[in-house]
């Protein structure tokens, strides 16, 4: 009976229609509803109570984060939510241990934010930084060690040090549906469309075209989903 309740409402919250491992032992599923019962109350208690908040869970600028309904955010993760749009995460997001979500980088030039799409998974020590304006779409695999950025700076005089000549900022927009690699790099103003696949270790800027499999540093086309 448990297991089935629990593979209900697994398959409906994440709206998959595989559920649970069959070689997941009663154990098994009494200990990862206990966790999240404990991660449940942990939310409500910090004024989140449809999320899952894990130990070490760090959340700064609180009024400018918003969490929808079955986000689970893992051990150590730390959002910022202090910018313009403030930072989003849509119903079912799930933000792995370690990943530091950050709508701003310094206070005299505030950031645009990240908003980020239902159901969108965000791999372990990520880093998202929202100075320019991240969206990613909904459906998304990001795996460990992915970083997303929105700004570059201006380097261009060279007599001059480099943080005292301002910040070239680009909106980044992730479609939905995109799998990204680990160690991927996902640089300022680059926009990726739906159901595109980057490679680990790629390093992106410009366009990637919608189910397109791109690779290398920098990024060039591999290949599509469609087989062409």
């Amino acid at each position: 009976m448990l297991r089935q309740l629990v593979d209900k409402a697994y398959r409906k919250t994440r709206k998959l229609e595989q559920g649970l491992d069959p070689a997941l032992t009663a154990d098994d599923i009494v200990a990862s509803v206990a966790r999240r019962v404990r991660e449940r109350a942990r939310g409500a208690v910090r004024g989140l109570p449809s999320s899952y908040l894990a130990r070490g869970v760090t959340i700064r600028n609180r009024r400018h984060v918003r969490l929808g309904a079955d986000t689970v955010i893992g051990s150590g993760v730390t959002i910022d939510g202090l910018s313009r749009r403030g930072v989003v995460l849509r119903d079912g997001v799930t933000v792995d241990q370690g990943a530091v979500l950050r709508g701003s980088g310094v206070i005299r030039n505030l950031g645009v934010g990240i908003l980020i799409g239902p159901r969108t998974s965000i791999g372990a020590f990520n880093v998202i930084l929202g100075q320019g304006g991240v969206r990613i779409g909904a459906d998304c695999l990001l795996g460990p060690s992915v970083t997303v950025v929105s700004e570059n700076h201006v380097y261009s005089d060279p007599h001059r040090p480099i943080r005292e000549q301002g910040e070239v900022r680009a909106e980044t927009v992730i479609g939905d549906d995109v799998w990204i690699g680990a160690g991927a790099v996902v640089l300022s103003g680059a926009k990726i469309g739906a159901g595109a696949v980057i490679a680990a270790g790629a390093v992106v800027r410009g366009e990637v075209q919608p189910g397109e499999i791109v690779g290398g540093v920098p990024a060039r086309r591999l290949g599509s989903r469609a087989g062409d």
